[in-house]
């Protein structure tokens, strides 16, 4: 290799002051390219942190919407789950062929949803937060498609199942006098008006997974899904509906939409 022959007249032709601990490196990280292959075991855990960016999603509103006239009137229709909503992912998996090639990823999951909104006049303050906590239990397929020399990493594309219990989201509106700061209960909500559901969905995953130490691997993934391809309610006029799956309200929603998503995972994952 020509970039070898390079590096390895660099070494022997250096002057003599050069610091050895110098040459020293320069074998490191060329041995490491010449020779580092990705490494690959049948069974692994990973833990780590997932954010979850909701697509197109009404639950992305603001939590207020006024009224189409003069009456000053606010109704609750959005959510506000704007930006990355934070979570935690517990994944293992297991190798299905001899050259690991295949492998079955099994991930539990718990995406915590919040919203803030904050509205003012010349007396009250008032400070509304909707809250939603889905778990969620994947079991899929994954294949490693390409080994990479660089931290012996691989690429790796999965297609992964979902099943979530989505909690209806809770709504929280406290209204505080402006001069005072002292809350104003009969004014307040504090209040859940939906249930809990489960739903059915799945995402399509690309990732790349490379060794940080002995044993150690970090593991980044993008993911794209939807959280209610099954179950979804789409009774339009039903006082009982669930419009939005993540909306504290049906206000001004008829049947219950797709939840599309995007997800930014980062684990730390362990083999045995």
């Amino acid at each position: 290799m020509r970039i070898t022959r390079i590096f390895a007249r660099f070494l022997v032709e250096s002057p003599a002051d050069t610091m050895s601990f110098a040459r020293y490196v320069l074998l490191s990280i060329l041995g490491a390219i010449v020779t580092t292959t990705a490494q690959h075991y049948p069974t692994t855990v990973a833990a780590g942190y997932t954010a979850t960016f909701l697509l197109g999603s009404t639950a992305t509103n603001l939590i207020f919407t006024p009224a189409n006239n003069d009456s000053g009137s606010l109704y609750v229709t959005g959510s506000r789950f704007v930006g990355a909503q934070s979570g935690v992912t517990l994944r293992s998996t297991y190798a299905l062929d001899e050259r690991l090639h295949w492998f079955i990823p099994l991930s539990v999951e718990a995406i915590f949803f919040r919203g803030k909104q904050r509205q003012e006049n010349l007396l009250y303050i008032g400070r509304a937060e909707v809250a939603a906590n889905m778990y969620t239990i994947s079991l899929g397929l994954q294949y490693r498609y390409a080994d990479l020399s660089l931290a012996q990493a691989f690429l790796y594309a999965s297609i992964e199942p979902r099943l979530s219990l989505v909690g209806g989201p809770h709504f929280l509106y406290l209204v505080s006098d402006k001069e005072s700061g002292q809350v104003i209960a009969d004014y307040s909500i504090d209040t859940t008006l939906k249930q809990s559901v489960l739903r059915g969905g799945g995402a399509l995953r690309l990732g790349a997974q490379g060794i940080l130490d002995e044993k150690v691997m970090i593991n980044v993934s993008l993911a794209w899904g939807a959280f209610n391809i099954v179950g979804r309610d789409m009774r339009t006029t039903d006082r009982n509906r669930r419009a939005g799956l993540l909306t504290p309200t049906t206000i001004f929603q008829t049947n219950e939409p797709l939840e599309q998503f995007l997800q930014v995972s980062l684990w730390i994952q362990y083999p045995f």
